[in-house]
């Protein structure tokens, strides 16, 4: 019996510490403190989506409230008014805001959707290529995704450039015409 009351209780404890320790997830942190704008959806997973939320402090301070309330495993410079923070699921993009730039847009991306959608050059001055094959777990990511985004079209550039309207390499353009060709089975197509 005390053997069963000591593994019971021993088991409580390593499950409170390790709750206590992991703690919610950054996406958790961000849902409870602002209000969500937007999502954009992946080209390659539609279930898979980037969350857009609205900050009605400045950049720095969200970055600051973020570092604070979850370390991140990685933090960029402010390069061209934006900065990331990676986290052990998610990259964590902060831009002002195009409409208030005393407002900051969060956008919360999985590392699958920063993988397959967005534009290497994103990047640049933010995070070394090096670093990004290591935390994409990919084998030259910069030149495979810069290929694959000339040869489709385009990749997602944040949401300040690509917003709601991005449709993803790949993806069938807004307007199109028809693939099917009009007449009947006589007409010699």
């Amino acid at each position: 019996m005390k053997v069963k009351l000591i593994l019971l209780l021993f088991t409580a404890s390593w499950v409170l510490a390790a709750c206590s320790f992991f703690g919610p997830s950054i996406l958790e942190i961000i849902e409870d403190k602002y209000e969500i704008a937007d999502t954009v959806r992946s080209s390659a997973d539609p279930e898979e989506v980037a969350k857009i939320f609205i900050a009605d402090k400045p950049l720095s301070e969200v970055a600051k409230t973020l570092e604070k309330a979850k370390r991140p495993e990685r933090v960029s410079k402010v390069v061209n008014d934006k900065q990331v923070l990676v986290y052990d699921d998610y990259f964590v993009t902060l831009m002002p805001n195009k409409d208030d730039p005393n407002k900051t847009d969060i956008e919360v991306a999985p590392y699958d959707f920063v993988r397959d959608n967005y534009q290497p050059s994103f990047f640049d001055g933010l995070l070394s290529y090096y670093l990004l094959d290591q935390l994409l777990d990919t084998h030259d990511w910069r030149h495979r995704q810069g290929w694959r985004c000339q040869m489709t079209g385009g990749c997602y550039r944040g949401y300040n450039q690509s917003g709601g309207h991005y449709k993803g390499p790949g993806s069938i353009p807004l307007f199109r015409s028809t693939p099917f060709r009009g007449g009947g089975p006589e007409e010699g197509k």
